[in-house]
């Protein structure tokens, strides 16, 4: 099982800016709203965002190596006519230990297991 540790040295400035960003959205505002109405729902709301958040990142990291987004089929076919094919191929999941307990994270794959 992996461990993610909190950052050291954080910047509460960065903090700021990300929660007034979440914020700013009226849908999310509303749903943050709804489900941090106890210290177990906030409790579990904020390992909600971070799930979402690390499965948000490793999509993103798949797209970057693989060199096109999830559903973008013009970008794959110009990519995989350039250089050898490869492309996703499924996910597992995967628990992860954090400070809010434990995470199912979706781990990304693909054909050359790289």
């Amino acid at each position: 099982m992996t461990t993610v540790s909190p950052k050291k040295g954080h910047d509460p400035a960065r903090v700021n800016e990300i929660s007034e960003k979440l914020m700013e959205n009226p849908e999310l505002a509303s749903l943050i709203g709804e489900l941090s109405t106890s210290t177990d729902n906030a409790s579990d709301l904020v390992k909600g965002l971070l799930q979402a958040s690390i499965n948000a990142g490793l999509q993103a990291e798949m797209d970057a190596h693989l060199g096109y987004g999830h559903a973008d089929r013009k970008a794959k076919a110009r990519v995989e006519t350039a250089q050898e094919s490869n492309h996703r191929n499924g996910s597992y999941t995967k628990t992860v230990n954090s400070g809010y307990g434990a995470l199912e994270v979706t781990m990304p794959r693909d054909r050359a297991g790289t």
